[in-house]
């Protein structure tokens, strides 16, 4: 357990009011009697968890206390604030106690808590996965979201850091990832129709969480596995983010500026994105229908009133077909794990070859495509794609 001093006044760290400037900023008005809208918290019981509940459950009770009008020490109302737990009894009697030490949290707080322990079948199928931080997230994730909805929280708030931020766009960087990647971690994004998942901390630096925790003298366990670099993960935030750091000393926040600009960018071609689906294809249940013929027939229609002739119509753009695949797939609940950005831009490809192919203008060899693309095939997640005379058609088998 790490940070377990004698605990002191909140009031009186520096750091720990600095924390609560933050977290006012990014979560303003969201707790107290103003609002019935709960929210689900998450917690491992690692610093940055373990600040995030404290943080959320201190502005809470300010603002319960504000709202009342009087300063008295006194018990404060049950909080709109939920714990989730998740033990995915990984690492034994260390899981194990990490699920105590969140108790004895919820406890002091008089936080109402939730757990989930990972059967040991789903366990082990997870252990033995190639991607099993990517099943683990996944646990987690349906985990909050039957939490949420159980008790009817309209947010989960996670406590990725700003160095978790700049960790996930290296780790993006690194696998040659597209737009969506180096975006980045959103600081909220959609759980499902009814629950947000909010990253309130995502601004802040993971040793500015532990130094106010050490302030007023909140404990907090660490995962021994995170000092293991053969995790690529691991090996970013112990390896390579301080190397750069240390001839760069602001490279974390120029990432995250990086992002920023990045996200807006992918924000104007996902608009265009939901424009091209709209206007070239339909969405049918498992089905994803491109009419190739509606698209060339449109874009040469523009093509022909345009003042220049070199004129490119922003349909037939790469990046905007890309988007948009993506963005059916995800309308569509396909798994897009598998997809590499190669996979991504052959699919574009072909729907512009196969557009281009089928109008009466295009020059004999603006058709051309892969052979066996042209006569149907699979992507990876269980896609088959069915290429016709005037349009492309992929299902999930």
């Amino acid at each position: 357990m790490i940070g377990d001093v004698p605990p002191t006044n909140p009031n009186e760290s520096s750091t720990w009011q600095s924390l609560r400037d933050a977290i006012r900023l990014t979560w303003p008005n969201r707790h107290g009697r103003s609002s019935d809208v709960a929210t689900l918290i998450g917690c491992s019981g690692g610093a940055d968890s373990v600040a995030l509940v404290r943080l959320l459950a201190e502005q809470w009770a300010e603002e319960s206390r504000a709202i009342s009008g009087s300063d008295e020490a006194r018990p404060i109302p049950t909080a709109p604030l939920v714990v989730a737990h998740c033990n995915h009894g990984l690492r034994g009697e260390e899981s194990d106690a990490d699920e105590a030490f969140v108790h004895a949290l919820c406890d002091q707080l008089q936080l109402p808590l939730v757990v989930h322990r990972v059967r040991e079948q789903a366990r082990s199928a997870a252990t033995i996965q190639a991607s099993d931080e990517q099943t683990l997230r996944q646990i987690r994730r349906e985990f909050f979201v039957r939490t949420a909805k159980l008790h009817g929280c309209r947010y989960v708030a996670v406590a990725h850091s700003a160095d978790d931020q700049a960790e996930t766009m290296l780790h993006h960087f690194i696998r040659g990832t597209g737009p969506l990647g180096l975006a980045g971690i959103a600081e909220s994004s959609d759980l499902n129709a009814d629950i947000v998942l909010r990253r309130p901390l995502l601004q802040v630096r993971r040793e500015s969480l532990r130094a106010g925790l050490r302030e007023i003298g909140q404990p907090w366990r660490e995962d021994a596995s995170n000092q293991l670099t053969h995790y690529t993960r691991n090996w970013i935030r112990r390896d390579v983010l301080p190397l750069v750091e240390s001839r760069y000393p602001n490279v974390v926040e120029a990432i995250h500026r990086a992002g920023t600009l990045q996200r807006e960018t992918n924000e104007m071609v996902r608009r265009m994105a939901d424009q091209w689906l709209e206007r070239y294809s339909e969405l049918d249940d498992n089905r994803w229908t491109v009419h190739t013929e509606r698209l060339s027939r449109s874009t040469n229609s523009d093509f022909s009133t345009a003042q220049s002739t070199n004129s490119v119509h922003w349909a037939t753009e790469r990046p905007i077909i890309v988007a948009a695949s993506q963005l059916a797939w995800d309308r569509l609940g396909w798994p897009r794990g598998s997809m590499t950005m190669d996979h991504w831009q052959r699919l574009s490809m072909l729907i512009h070859a196969d557009s281009q192919s089928i109008s009466p203008t295009a020059d004999s060899s603006a058709g051309q495509a892969d052979d066996a693309a042209n006569h149907g095939g699979h992507l990876p997640g269980g896609i088959s794609l069915c290429v016709q005379a005037d349009r492309l058609v992929l299902r999930s088998e």
